[in-house]
């Protein structure tokens, strides 16, 4: 198996490059790199998306067998035709980072007999929890063919395998955005309190400090109701939710259902382009304050923005696209345009400040100094 370098699509069959970007993306060392990397050859053929999904099922049987006989066996055979010298099955460490990837690539081309005895009769699950850190975007093949992408700072909890009769996900902090396969299987993910059910949609979910839980409907419909007793309380049934079965809010495409704690739903039309930006790595302003802007900026950076404490950086309204996480681009559009300068008050923190035009920007540079 040709792993290839880090950041580099590796060379091989479709198979060896997802068990590659499954180990690689799960790695401790997996960068924001990798993860565009990933996303760019997930996304130049529709069969690269299908072989991650199979490739993250794969794992998820490594795991829940790990250290049983038959999978043992499984890694023999694997080590002897990759020409691996095996090692204790365990995982990254014990095995190693190309042994993990051919003891995936394994259980895609060689499954583990289920008629075998000892062998759990589970069915693969794609279930787990997935993460990105800040500045960070990746994007997560399920076992039914839908995906979840993942903004930053985000946690995902996949609940549910190939038997499941409920499709269910929680989305624990963070944004993201899921393209539902059809399937009789009713979808549904829970965050901040509320139940947004689909079949065969795309929609963004947000769980905000201030602005609470955002569903954003991109296309088909989505039902958005409470879930104040959890999702234990909701019957495993095929027929026991659907959109609008359980009296909730139905969405149409473009509208964006915004939840506050303590606050009855308000449902808005909201500008597409600024809500799916950040899939492409853009964040889009319309005329937004200030203030709202710098909030969303630092999402995606570990160095902060802050105002300073003066009303007339209230008046200022910011309009245009920015990438996420270029904070230098955005200051130096703000200075360009505004009498308004960039203080560092510390490695991770900058502060905006207004100055005068008769004597601030040489005397403020001279105080950065």
């Amino acid at each position: 198996m040709k792993l290839g370098r880090p950041h580099t699509a590796p060379t091989g069959s479709v198979e060896e490059a997802a068990a590659y970007w499954v180990m690689r993306l799960d790695s401790p060392g997996c960068a924001p790199s990798d993860r565009a990397a990933f996303e760019k050859w997930r996304a130049t053929h529709p069969s690269h998306g299908r072989a991650y999904a199979s490739a993250r099922r794969a794992l998820a049987v490594v795991d829940q067998h790990l250290g049983s006989a038959e999978l043992t066996g499984l890694g023999e055979r694997v080590f002897r035709e990759t020409g691996k010298s095996p090692k204790p099955l365990r995982r990254y460490a014990g095995i190693g980072f190309a042994a993990a990837c051919s003891l995936i690539l394994g259980v895609l081309l060689y499954p583990p007999n289920p008629t075998d005895p000892g062998l759990d009769q589970q069915p693969h699950i794609a279930a787990g929890t997935f993460e990105t850190g800040v500045g960070e975007r990746s994007t997560v093949g399920l076992s039914d063919d839908s995906s979840v992408t993942l903004n930053t700072d985000t946690v995902v909890e996949v609940r549910f395998g190939e038997h499941s009769d409920i499709r269910r996900l929680v989305l624990v902090r963070g944004q993201a955005h899921f393209e539902v396969a059809k399937d009789p299987r009713p979808f549904e993910v829970l965050a901040g309190g509320r139940r947004i059910v689909a079949m065969g949609t795309a929609f963004d979910v947000r769980i905000d400090a201030e602005l609470g839980v955002l569903v954003t409907l991109l296309e088909g419909r989505v039902a958005v109701d409470e879930a104040t007793r959890g999702a234990t309380a909701l019957a495993p049934t095929r027929n026991s939710v659907g959109v609008g079965a359980s009296g909730g809010t139905v969405l149409n495409a473009g509208e964006q259902l915004i939840a506050r704690r303590n606050e009855p739903p308000r449902v808005v039309t909201v500008d597409m382009e600024q809500v799916a930006g950040w899939r492409a790595g853009q964040l889009v302003f319309r005329d937004d304050p200030l203030r709202d802007v710098i909030d969303e900026i630092n999402r995606y950076s570990t160095r902060k923005l802050v105002l300073d404490d003066d009303e007339r950086l209230d008046g200022i309204q910011i309009g245009g696209v920015f990438k996420t996480g270029s904070t230098e681009s955005f200051l130096a559009a703000v200075a360009e345009l505004y009498p308004v300068e960039a203080h560092r008050l510390g490695p991770n923190q900058i502060a905006l400040v207004w100055v005068d035009e008769a004597s601030g920007r040489q005397g403020s540079a001279q105080q950065e100094d």
